[in-house]
């Protein structure tokens, strides 16, 4: 019965194409998040360092209130 079963080559090379470009998709996509996280990572960063640039720079506690106020309502 297994010898009755023909595969043609244009079968085989269609299922083989299929493969190839699933896999060149999964790779692009996984590329695509590395990006996106390795730049989130930079924004983070930049915001942290900001952060402990303000609280450096300020002279009171009032004075750290009233800008974090500012900031977070744009007031």
């Amino acid at each position: 019965m297994l010898s009755e079963h023909k595969i043609s080559k244009g079968q085989v090379t269609t299922f083989a194409g299929n493969a190839e470009i699933s896999d060149l998709q999964m790779g692009n996509s996984r590329f695509g998040i590395g990006v996106i996280l390795i730049m989130a990572g930079f924004v983070g960063a930049w915001g942290f360092v900001c952060l402990i640039n303000g609280i450096a720079q300020t002279q009171s506690i009032q004075e750290l209130g009233r800008g974090i106020f500012t900031a977070f309502t744009g007031i």
